[in-house]
């Protein structure tokens, strides 16, 4: 496998793509380009991707591995195909550096504490621990003066040293922010291998959609990421499907900021540091189905109805062995959970969370469900449980089967009826 990185070799390679220009006989019209990839923070794949017509086209990425040190943006129209597992994007190991003064809202310039361990051309973050995610700022270093970094964004707002504002050279492999009819697929993401530093926030997962609409990701896999795997924020009609994250310092997926009709199918979510699959808010009329959730940090299945989400259907889920429960809803309403397998979850400490919480929710069904423990000494004691001003729930023919406390209602008006336990 070869490696296509910045190391100060010229390495001469083809990034194929299939471009339509045009009907001639009905054949579809392809052509190749040349990039060196010691002058391309993205290893060509940025060039091959801003070399197609307006109306888009497809980006074949060979098999290899393709080092970054910025993000590949995906405009619309466009497919970024690879090779399957054998194609790779990866970056290297983080680099933090804390700032020496604070910074104002506007600027572009930090000043950092020691040498810079940054160099011209790279993406960072800056954030501090007060406020991040959409309040945090990524830019592209434009200059380095002795201490001082000029970066191509302005700072979202002002940072101080007292907050522990710090820099990283972190950034989502792959974004796009606003694209329609786009196709990501059949490649795998890399993070440092053995990471296990902090929890970078969702604007910096490996995958990371932003107002995005009829956008399909299939047959992607991310490793270790230092943040979440697969993150898609606002927009609407986007499928996550076939796709895989293991070991991640976040959740392995999360769909959030008003997400609407949202498909995520047939994914598998092991051993992240939060949540396999994390709802997070306001995302409605969308669905998560056919999947396997295990051995994360948190919940199989997370957030779900915090911050707002409504009116999603959970189904024929395995959510198993993870550290605490297996479909977490907590204050909302109208969540559809059906079908799931909740397996031997309550990792962290045995008989403390249930296999599926309703904690101050109204007005969901849960139903048919299994829910179930095949250890020897069993850690998921207890099956569905409300709590909270928990109130208006459909409880039924669930089979909890085994667990000491099979149903657990407390609302007045909730009704629990055909389960076994």
């Amino acid at each position: 496998m070869s490696d296509h990185a910045l190391d100060g070799t010229v390495h001469k390679f083809a990034h194929q793509m299939w471009v339509f220009q045009g009907e001639n006989q009905g054949l579809l019209m392809d052509r190749q380009i040349y990039v060196e990839p010691m002058t391309s923070p993205t290893s060509g794949i940025q060039e091959a991707i801003d070399s197609l017509q307006e109306q888009g086209g497809r980006v074949h990425i060979p098999a290899g591995k393709w080092h970054l040190s910025r993000s590949i943006c995906l405009p619309s129209g466009v497919s970024l195909v690879g090779d399957g597992p054998a194609t790779v994007l990866h970056i290297s190991p983080l680099k933090v550096a804390r700032l020496a003064k604070a910074v104002r809202k506007g600027g572009r310039v930090l000043t950092l504490k020691g040498k810079v361990p940054y160099r011209v051309g790279q993406e960072i973050g800056i954030s501090d621990e007060v406020l991040s995610g959409w309040w945090g700022t990524h830019g592209i270093v434009e200059a380095i003066k002795g201490q001082r970094v000029h970066l191509s964004a302005r700072f979202n707002r002002g940072l101080s040293v007292a907050d522990d504002a710090k820099a990283v050279s972190l950034f989502p492999a792959i974004t796009a922010d606003g694209a329609t009819d786009a196709e990501l697929a059949n490649f795998t993401i890399r993070g440092p291998k053995g990471y296990k530093g902090k929890w970078w926030d969702f604007t910096y997962s490996a995958i990371h959609l932003v107002s995005c609409q009829r956008v399909r990701v299939t047959n992607v896999t991310v490793f270790e990421w230092p943040s979440d795997g697969i993150g898609v924020q606002r927009g609407s009609d986007v499928q996550v499907s076939q796709c895989q994250s293991h070991g991640c310092r976040g959740h392995g997926f999360h769909p959030g900021t008003g997400l609407a009709r949202s498909v995520w199918s047939h994914n598998i979510g092991k051993g992240n540091g939060g949540d396999g699959f994390f709802f997070c808010a306001r995302v409605h009329h969308s669905t998560c189905s056919d999947s396997v959730f295990s051995e994360n940090g948190l919940a199989g299945i997370g957030g779900v109805a915090r911050g707002g989400d409504h009116h999603n259907i959970i189904s024929d889920n395995v959510c198993s062995y993870n550290q605490k429960w297996g479909i977490e809803a907590t204050r909302g309403d109208e969540q559809i959970i059906t079908g799931n397998l909740v397996l031997s979850n309550s990792q962290e400490r045995a008989g403390e969370f249930p296999g599926i919480r309703l904690h101050d929710m109204e007005r969901n069904v849960v139903t048919s469900n299994r829910l179930a423990d095949d250890q020897n000494e069993p850690t998921q004691t207890q099956g569905i449980v409300e709590s909270g001003a928990t109130d208006y729930n459909l409880i039924s023919s669930n089979l909890c089967a085994g667990m000491k406390q099979g149903v657990i209602i407390v609302g007045a008006h909730s009704r629990a009826e055909g389960n076994l336990t």
